[in-house]
């Protein structure tokens, strides 16, 4: 017996490790509705058709009062700036949600995000996704106006947007990287997993695909909460007198009210930028 117990933790690790490989992932599955679409990729001579882009109306009591998916053509030579997103849940410093916006030339912007696939009446569990293969996780493409009434109505989270402060080119680079991946997960699901599979370590091996080693390892790919600070300290964000100063200035929250009464998405995200600018001017990437 005392033999049995010594063995019972490798018996159990063995079997949730051989559970992960024999438990097939799926997209054929009863999908909530925010979740019900996969977007698709499609190339276009330089450009990418995406489909099934989320653009959803959210009212102040965090209902949904209009459901649109959309296509967009993205050129990634009109990138203008790309941006590193974060949304902390609770007052757990060391949980959060993060994600990647793509602003254009003409002024659109939409948010790229690495979420657990959820079905019908299906709730989160972190510790459960840890473990066990119960959620697929798919990048959620969604136009800005989407993502920031989404978090600031539905959530009810606050949201923190950095500028990277790479070089364009590379920009540019990982959004191409961004669109490969959600083209790859288009033909083949995957498993969410919190520790292995989760919104940031996913973008840190995207990124890593392009170019090998350019996010090292960090407590951040698993505590997500310190992902915009792990930035911040390699130089891939901002710079400022302090990390707290750079995060208090990249508080979005207050100005997303302010113009989210604008149903366009461009004319959002062009409103919702020059509304920022004049807040705190407006930061370049480096040439």
């Amino acid at each position: 017996m005392k033999r049995f117990l010594l063995l019972l933790p490798v018996i159990v690790g063995v079997g949730l490790v051989a559970n992960w490989h024999l438990t097939a992932p799926s997209h054929d599955r009863d999908w909530r509705a925010d979740y019900s679409r996969l977007p698709g990729v499609e190339r276009v001579d330089n450009r990418f058709r995406i489909e099934n882009i989320r653009d959803w109306d959210y009212a102040e009591d965090g209902s949904v009062t209009r459901q649109d998916w959309i296509t967009r053509e993205i050129d990634p030579a009109t990138l203008s700036q790309a941006y590193f997103l974060v949304e902390p849940f609770g007052s757990i410093e060391a949980i959060a949600h993060t994600m990647l916006v793509f602003g254009f030339e003409d002024g659109s912007a939409y948010v790229a995000s690495i979420e657990a696939r959820r079905e019908v009446g299906e709730a989160y569990s972190a510790p459960k996704a840890a473990v066990l293969p119960i959620f697929e996780y798919i990048f959620v493409w969604t136009t800005e106006r989407d993502m920031y009434g989404n978090s600031e109505f539905m959530a009810g989270d606050e949201l923190f947007l950095y500028p990277l402060d790479i070089p364009l080119a590379q920009q540019q680079a990982v959004l191409r990287a961004v669109i490969a991946e959600t083209a790859e997960i288009q033909q083949e699901p995957r498993w969410y997993n919190t520790l292995f599979s989760n919104c940031t370590n996913v973008l840190a091996r995207t990124v890593n695909k392009i170019a090998p080693d350019a996010v090292p390892f960090d407590k951040a790919w698993y505590l997500t909460g310190y992902a915009d600070e792990f930035l911040y300290s390699e130089g891939f964000i901002a710079q400022g007198e302090s990390f707290d100063a750079v995060r208090d200035g990249a508080l979005i929250s207050p100005l997303i009210r302010e113009v989210y009464d604008i149903a366009d998405p461009v004319t959002f995200s062009r409103a919702f930028r020059a509304r920022r600018a004049g807040s705190q001017g407006k930061i370049p990437p480096r040439p």
